[in-house]
């Protein structure tokens, strides 16, 4: 890449796309977008991104309605777009994948990456966790309200020199970032969370991780889905500690109360991401004849209420 700015386009700019895309751009990467939802929107305006770390507008380079009508070659390819299973990712960015271009997949769940890892083989693929509180409110408007970390690994494991240029961007930007070696492991530590408490927000009614932590019977509960997600890691091989069960109700308890991600898609009536969250838990689980009850239960649950 010698000394020239970075070429990154970000596809899928929504909240978490149009947030980390924006701070890449403050430390000096040519950032483009694809957004459906916003398009004129941003195409006139960019993005107002109110954050608790600062406000600020985030202008791309180009703004496209579709991936086709990128024409450049991109350093990185960011993956943003909800992983829902009618998302072909693969052919959606296949257009944009040339020689040298480093793949970023920033998507939610486990087991996501071997599809992209197989079908472009001589790509660096980029694992990218992100672990903030931000949504899209609509017209070009993004609001950040919690966390903003991000993790970094190549897959299925160790650090290159381009993945070290992003994190040096981000880093630049003020982004709390770590570079990871094993990117996997650290997947299922957040999945740990991700499972019970944005199954459990939805299920019990629409609550804030403050109301589920008042709640004991909700609190026994999200332990036990927690042990079922221990137990598959392990038989996957990624050695996972119990003592994480309780540092991750301690570190709930002590969070402002915060909505999760698929409550807030089961409020505006969105497809939740159910099947990458939950579901590939249950497949892992079944190929190691891992019993995993209580993440079957809420699995159900949750299918019944999706809106397709």
């Amino acid at each position: 890449m010698n000394n020239k700015k970075p070429e990154i386009l970000v596809v899928g700019a929504g909240g978490v796309g149009a947030y980390f895309g924006g701070r890449l751009a403050q430390a000096g990467a040519r950032v483009s977008v694809v957004c459906r939802s916003d398009y004129l929107a941003v195409k006139s305006n960019g993005f107002a991104i109110t954050s608790i770390n600062g406000n600020f507008n985030f202008i791309p380079e180009n703004v496209f309605n579709c991936v086709e009508d990128y024409r450049g070659t991109a350093d990185f390819v960011i993956v943003a777009v909800k992983a829902l299973p009618e998302v072909d990712v693969v052919k959606l960015i296949t257009p944009v994948v040339k020689a040298g271009t480093s793949i970023v997949l920033l998507q939610n769940g486990i087991d996501i990456e071997p599809a992209l890892h197989e079908a472009f083989p001589d790509n660096e693929l980029i694992s990218a966790i992100a672990y903030i509180g931000v949504f899209r409110e609509g017209q070009g408007r993004i609001y950040h309200q919690g966390s903003g970390r991000i993790k970094l690994g190549v897959y299925p494991q160790g650090i290159s020199d381009k993945l070290t240029i992003l994190g040096e961007l981000f880093k630049q930007a003020g982004v709390d970032c770590e570079l990871t070696v094993d990117i996997v492991e650290k997947r299922w530590e957040k999945l740990l969370w991700n499972v019970p408490f944005n199954a459990i927000s939805v299920l019990a009614g629409k609550l804030d991780t403050k109301q589920i932590m008042d709640n004991p019977y909700l609190v026994e509960l999200a332990e036990n889905v927690m042990r079922d997600v221990v137990n598959t890691a392990i038989a996957c091989g990624v050695p996972l500690e119990v003592e994480l069960i309780k540092w991750n109700i301690d570190y709930t308890k002590n969070f402002p109360p915060y909505k999760t991600s698929m409550l807030l898609d089961y409020e505006h009536q969105r497809q939740m991401e159910i099947d990458v969250i939950i579901g590939n838990v249950i497949r892992l689980a079944k190929q190691h004849d891992i019993a995993v009850p209580y993440v079957e239960a809420l699995f159900a649950l949750l299918h019944a209420m999706n809106k397709i």
